[in-house]
């Protein structure tokens, strides 16, 4: 065959494909580099779609050296985006817009920036030779326009009315390269800056260890754990009454801790609730958290080696806490809510600071927890309540929830199946290690989540549902079951929650507030709010502390312990 011949069958073979179906063929170019970068499923979607939605309305109404201009712009984009994405991820396992990217370009100056391509130079060449790929495929494959111009114009200008809607979406806006570059550039700058100010007011807190005096008051060898969930609903838990079995480990776990019984978060959101908690600051306080010691840091002048390991990329919560801490481990580099991090990535991380032979330890937890998206925080194995038609479903019916709410509340269940082993884990683990020796070990999550109790809504809500939060400390000292019954019951809220940290660290300080801590003698209920507004539980909260107090958690039914470890060591299989 010569020459010119397989030209004739190369661009009878172009103009089909471009003639009458150029723009889904190369969407479904697109899709299939985008799958090969294992970005999650929606996600792709997303960029198929804006990819598509984009382009039909371009080549349609565009003409002439215009719509060329244009169109080969917008697939430019494209590709240079997935090539950038490609490298990203390739390189540091990660998107562009995680922390340890940020950090890495807000910290690099010029020098370093020409040592990086000197270094990685063949793997930029590779990545730069794949775009290049990729653009030349979509140039290709770009549409006929005599052909689009036949079309109705009407079709063109709908579907550019649904792209431009579209765009009020974040998430469909942060698919289109467009807007995702200029936004990540301002952040990057944003994030150096705030960097500078974190640092210097870093500088402040340590300025005010002296007149915090931290001072540790308790056995030779101690260690404390404090693992924070996220979005973990206590109403959705066995423990607290749920009638499905969805805590069954921690059934068994908790009979010798505390089962905090009415407790709720000190905000809605992640950040809001971290500064809370591990800060001074209170709600309503006028108090700069960031220019104040946090109990990480109190805890190091007061002699322990902290320890931060961390199932989340949140770009405050490790610039702030992490950074403070004496050993630090993160484990989920690249992820956005739509990525499978499951939290069992800690556990070697934990035993590991467990194994550590410091006299006094501080080990934090940040668990990605039962954080949307719901089906993806759980491996298929603790896929239980899926598709499950059981009275807790019949009950959302009565209440008129929605299928599309209904479906969350069962892949939330299964996100607290398997939170229930992982918890359990951490504590039974933790229990061994202290053996006879002196530690103390506290779980609640950041804010609690609304998948249907109070309406047919599910995800973060600034309400009643939306900071009910569980709350278990066990300690090594034994204690009175009268006494841990009536502990059990204190109204609290986790804004304060630094000075119950404190005292299970046994670290006096001189702006101590033993009214504020949980577990003290001198504790005083006080009133708490949800975002401004004084909270009382509702009828529905009270009747399930009533419920949960009535059932005796060592009588319970619960699955297998041993077994339920071995499921979860096998869950990513």
């Amino acid at each position: 065959m010569n020459t010119s011949a397989v030209a004739t069958i190369s661009s009878r073979a172009q103009s089909w494909a471009a003639q009458r179906y150029g723009i889904v063929v190369s969407t479904c170019i697109l899709l299939i580099a985008y799958a090969a970068l294992d970005v999650s499923w929606r996600e792709t979607l997303k960029a198929g779609l804006v990819f598509a939605l984009g382009s039909y309305p371009l080549c349609r109404l565009l003409q002439g050296r215009t719509q060329r201009i244009a169109y080969f712009a917008w697939i430019t984009l494209f590709a240079v985006h997935t090539g950038v994405k490609a490298f990203l991820s390739n390189f540091y396992g990660t998107d562009p817009d995680t922390l340890i990217v940020v950090d890495a370009i807000s910290n690099t100056n010029s020098e370093e920036t020409f040592e990086f391509i000197q270094q990685y130079g063949s793997m930029l060449l590779g990545h730069l030779l794949a775009t290049t790929l990729l653009l030349g495929l979509l140039v290709w494959l770009r549409p006929n326009t005599e052909v689009l111009q036949r079309h109705k114009a009407g079709w063109a200008i709908g579907l550019l009315v649904i792209f431009v809607g579209l765009h009020a979406n974040p998430t469909f806006r942060g698919a289109n390269p467009i807007f995702f570059w200029p936004t990540q550039a301002v952040s990057y700058q944003r994030f150096h800056n705030q960097l500078g100010q974190l640092h210097i007011k870093r500088r402040l807190a340590e300025q005010k260890l002296p007149m915090w005096a931290p001072v540790y008051d308790g056995p030779k060898q101690h260690t404390i754990a404090v693992v924070i969930g996220e979005s973990t609903n206590r109403w959705n838990w066995q423990l607290y009454g749920y009638p499905r079995a969805t805590t069954p480990e921690l059934m068994h776990e908790t009979k010798d801790a505390l089962v905090f019984r009415d407790v709720i978060s000190g905000a809605a959101g992640t950040v809001g609730s971290f500064r809370l908690m591990l800060t001074p600051a209170v709600i309503g306080s006028k108090v700069d958290d960031e220019a104040e010691p946090s109990v990480v840091m109190l805890a190091k002048a007061a002699g322990y080696k902290t320890f931060w390991i961390s199932n989340q990329h949140d770009r405050f919560i490790n610039s702030r806490y992490a950074e403070e801490a004496d050993s630090v481990n993160i484990t989920n580099t690249g992820g956005g809510r739509s990525d499978r991090k499951l939290d069992e990535d800690v556990l070697p991380y934990w035993d590991a600071a467990l194994k550590d032979p410091a006299p006094r330890k501080m080990i934090f937890v940040h668990l990605l927890g039962a954080h949307a998206h719901y089906d993806l925080r759980s491996p298929p194995a603790f896929h239980r309540f899926s598709d499950v038609d059981d009275a807790t479903m019949e009950k959302m019916r009565k209440d008129g929830r929605s299928l599309w709410v209904r479906m969350m509340r069962n892949s939330y269940d299964n996100a607290i199946l398997y939170q229930d082993t992982i918890i359990a884990r951490l504590l039974d683990s933790f229990k061994a290690d202290v053996g006879n020796a002196s530690g103390a070990f506290l779980y609640t999550p950041d804010h609690a989540e609304e998948v249907g109790h109070t309406r047919d809504f599910a995800g973060h809500s600034l309400s009643e549902a939306g900071v009910t939060v569980p709350l278990i400390v066990w300690k090594s000292q034994p204690m009175d079951p009268a006494m841990k019954f009536k502990l059990e019951q204190r109204p609290f809220q986790t804004d304060v929650l630094d000075w119950t940290l404190l005292d299970l660290a046994h670290i006096e300080t001189s702006k101590d507030q033993p009214q504020l801590d949980l577990l003290g003698p001198d504790f005083v209920a006080r009133t708490r709010y949800i975002g401004h507004k004084p909270y009382e539980p509702s009828a529905f909260a009270r009747n399930l502390v009533l419920s949960s107090n009535a059932e005796n958690p060592g009588q319970s039914k619960h699955a297998d312990h041993h077994e339920r470890q071995h499921q979860l060591r096998n869950s990513a299989q």
